[in-house]
């Protein structure tokens, strides 16, 4: 596989996130430095700052003897995930700064078109999706809570394209419910919008976890 040379340690880091994901990497696996160096034909730098993300992430672990072991990622990794988003998200509904919400709301709407104009293309938009979802973020002013929702982010970014496959049938319905949220949002009806994100995110949760258990499958 070729990188570029610009943010290598970047696109490691995703290569070996999917490999995981996908179990092409299996839980036990060694991670050795000096093999995916041979293989993706790159210096171990880039590498080892690939493994140390995984390790945040909780994809791969390194005990006292030094070897990077490969973890299982599964239906409980996402569940967990979006759990966290869930508490995360919701709650930054509560504390939206009314000022960043008249001044920067209008991008929840920017980011809900962009979504629509890519599905005229028969694409999906995540970098859009995800944009949506930082916003409500954002517009609370909560920088310890943005940090948070970041450190998440692209591990939900790679979840969501390795199995972009699964969930193409659905992206009217995702772009709807996003619709749905901001509306409830800009009409100060926080209970509303609350529930609708909740619903919205319960379902990703389990529409991802049913597509990560089919492609894994399809790996054995």
């Amino acid at each position: 596989m070729k990188f570029e040379k610009r943010h290598i340690s970047e696109q490691v880091l995703i290569y070996l996130r999917k490999k995981i994901m996908l179990q092409e990497l299996k839980e036990g696996d060694h991670l050795k430095e000096s093999e995916l160096s041979q293989e993706l034909s790159i210096s171990r730098g880039p590498i080892r700052e690939a493994i140390s993300k995984l390790e945040t992430e909780g994809l791969v672990i390194t005990p006292s003897n030094g070897r990077t072991i490969v973890q299982k990622f599964g239906e409980r990794d996402i569940r967990n995930l979006y759990e966290s988003r869930i508490l995360l998200e919701t709650y930054a509904l509560t504390i939206q700064d009314c000022e960043l919400l008249e001044s920067e709301g209008k991008l929840l709407y920017q980011y809900i078109q962009e979504m629509e104009e890519s599905l005229t293309g028969g694409m999906q938009n995540v970098e859009a999706d995800l944009n949506f979802h930082y916003q409500l973020l954002k517009m609370t002013d909560n920088r310890t809570l943005i940090r948070l929702w970041n450190s998440l982010n692209e591990i939900i970014k790679t979840l969501i394209e390795v199995t972009s496959e699964f969930t193409a049938e659905r992206q009217n319905e995702i772009v709807l419910e996003h619709k749905v949220i901001a509306d409830a949002l800009h009409a100060n009806n926080i209970e509303q919008a609350q529930s609708l994100l909740r619903t919205h995110l319960e379902g990703a949760s389990d529409y991802y976890s049913k597509a990560v258990f089919e492609l894994q499958g399809e790996g054995e």
